[in-house]
């Protein structure tokens, strides 16, 4: 994997997370919208060895309102969701 975070600080890690998934996901009014091909093109990005499941395992714990796609605060557990699962250090992708 790049190195995409050096030694940034937690807060700058999903800072650039968030960026990440916000340039893969569509505008919707005032809201980010990301659907499983967002979500797959994203983690794809970001080095996944399996973006497609990590994808589909993002909807299904994140996607609380079951709208099939992550929007609002569930972006904000998103980013939580990546950064716990490893895109926090200095060998992950951005």
């Amino acid at each position: 994997m790049q190195s995409w975070f050096g030694s940034s600080s937690s807060s700058d890690n999903k800072k650039k997370l968030k960026e990440v998934f916000e340039k893969y996901g569509k505008k919707s009014g005032d809201e980010i919208r990301l659907e499983k091909k967002d979500l797959k093109a994203a983690f794809e990005y970001l080095g996944a060895l399996m973006p497609g499941y990590k994808a589909a395992s993002a909807l299904k714990y994140i996607d609380t309102d079951k709208s099939g796609y992550i929007k609002g605060t569930e972006l904000d557990a998103l980013v939580e969701y990546a950064y716990s699962s490893g895109y926090n250090r200095s060998n992950s992708l951005l």
